[in-house]
């Protein structure tokens, strides 16, 4: 193995890759995939003293966990042997049914968010459970370093971490999500949902929440909307409807 790389470079080699995990999880979220967080590490060693290459990684909603095991699932890049899927059930005790896409060590996002999709639809007919290798630990990190690098931002005195990146991200991709859904047909039949009163009050805290965590119009708007529409009959939600108006004109402005 090379000599391992001096701190300002293992954190470097961390940034990067936690670029790239961004990259990937931008497709994903593109894909309406419940996305959640990104995470990345240079080379260190363990309590045990073992040398680990740099690594990075996505997660899911525990939704999107309990469809695939009831465990622990997530995305996870080596800088060895490229991206996997791991799938883990209530009762393992480590990761399982782990599939490689078999891609390559750095492959373009869309091709990440492909794969993920098609395991959605068949975990087991979607890649290898035979790990590859690309690369050797330690070795050709100013290679590493250069493949990892158009997927930097573009502005990155904006975005520098990749934290801080994938936030502005995450809340961008929710908000499309949200505005594709109120303005998806010209007239949304009214659903028969019935709702307990401390439900519903729930709920309005978690979109007063949403509001303070990243405040938007469309977030008080829907709140406001539904207190309204609390004890209401039906054609309340035709009087009430503040976020499905903001929504359209946000679709109507260039």
């Amino acid at each position: 193995m090379a000599s391992e790389p001096s701190p300002q470079m293992s954190a470097e080699l961390s940034r990067r890759a936690g670029h790239y995990a961004v990259a990937v999880a931008e497709c994903l979220l593109e894909a309406d995939l419940p996305v959640t967080g990104i995470q990345s590490c240079g080379p260190w060693r363990d309590t045990d003293g073992e040398y680990l290459d740099v690594e990075a990684a996505i997660s899911f909603t525990q939704a999107f966990q309990n469809q695939h095991g009831g465990g622990d699932c997530g995305l996870h890049w080596a800088a060895t042997s490229g991206w996997c899927l791991y799938t883990a059930g209530k009762e393992d005790r480590y990761l399982s049914g782990v599939r490689w896409p078999g891609f390559g060590l750095i492959p373009e996002p869309r091709l990440v968010a492909a794969f993920v999709d098609a395991f959605r639809r068949d975990p087991a007919m979607s890649g290898s459970s035979e790990q590859p290798s690309y690369r050797q630990e330690g070795q050709d990190i100013p290679t590493l370093l250069d493949r990892l690098a158009p997927y930097l931002p573009a502005q990155p005195y904006l975005f520098e971490e990749p934290h801080i990146r994938f936030a502005d991200l995450h809340r961008r991709a929710y908000e499309n999500r949200v505005r594709r859904a109120l303005v998806s047909r010209a007239s949304d039949p009214l659903t028969h949902l019935y709702l307990r009163q401390g439900e519903l009050t729930a709920l309005l805290h978690l979109l007063e929440y949403a509001e303070s965590s990243n405040p938007s119009a469309l977030n008080r708007l829907l709140a406001a909307d539904l207190g309204a529409r609390a004890g209401r009959p039906p054609e309340a939600a035709e009087t009430h409807k503040g976020a499905l108006q903001e929504a359209n004109h946000r679709r109507q402005t260039p």
